[in-house]
């Protein structure tokens, strides 16, 4: 596990140790609460997932909508309780603070990458916040950007398949259909039935990785 752990805990001091993964719409999100189950598993700690909302609206966004139902079917498999916190005109760091208090977590696991809308987390400030905020706590930032090198270790072997346009949205097939459509190598998840992965093109002489929720396509070309 790739963990960068900060510590804010005083010396001497016993808890009973308690996890939080905190996850936010972009391709790593099963990932991070993958490993929060691995660390839960290994220390026996009751596992959380939270969600920020950075918006307050309840406006419908169909990507949004396929992470939270891959989310909490992984929470939920995991025994884990899934979380949905509005910020309400709050900082995103008191908002995890709040609801880490409320479930008396000792450990919250956060993610860093400039590839996601969690942009915010990756930022030195934002860490030093949460960290200035935490009280007996621990975080984790997981460097999600480098889960890929692993990639044999969360996915299957990637094979020849097709992102084939329908109406909106892209959606993954074993063969080339009409004209819109884009070749790559589809790396499915392990451990889950739905299609999950990671699409694989080449764009300007280098490998990009998209993300497939359920079949779709959920990032941008």
């Amino acid at each position: 596990m790739y963990f960068l752990p900060i510590s804010n805990r005083r010396a001497k001091v016993i808890h009973k140790e308690k996890i939080m993964v905190c996850v936010h719409y972009g391709p790593h999100g099963e990932r991070l609460i993958r490993r929060g189950v691995q660390l839960s598993e290994l220390i026996g700690a009751p596992l959380y997932v939270l969600n920020v909302e950075s918006s307050d609206t309840d406006e419908y966004n169909q990507s949004k909508e396929m992470f939270m139902a891959v989310w909490k079917r992984l929470a939920e498999e995991a025994g884990a309780e899934f979380m949905v916190r509005k910020r309400r005109g709050r900082k995103t760091t008191d908002v995890i603070v709040e609801a880490a208090e409320e479930k008396e977590v000792t450990q919250i696991i956060i993610g860093q990458s400039a590839q996601t809308l969690w942009q915010e987390l990756t930022k030195r400030n934002f860490v030093n916040e949460l960290i200035s905020k935490m009280k007996m706590m621990d975080l984790h930032v997981v460097a999600v950007q480098r889960m890929r090198a692993g990639l044999e270790e969360t996915h299957e072997e990637g094979v020849v398949s097709y992102l084939v346009k329908n109406g909106g949205v892209y959606q993954l097939s074993d063969e080339p259909e009409g004209t819109d459509f884009i070749k790559g190598k589809f790396f499915h998840e392990l451990h889950t039935e739905f299609e999950n992965g990671l699409f694989r093109i080449e764009q300007d002489g280098k490998a990009r990785y998209l993300h497939i929720c359920e079949g779709i396509l959920t990032d941008p070309l």
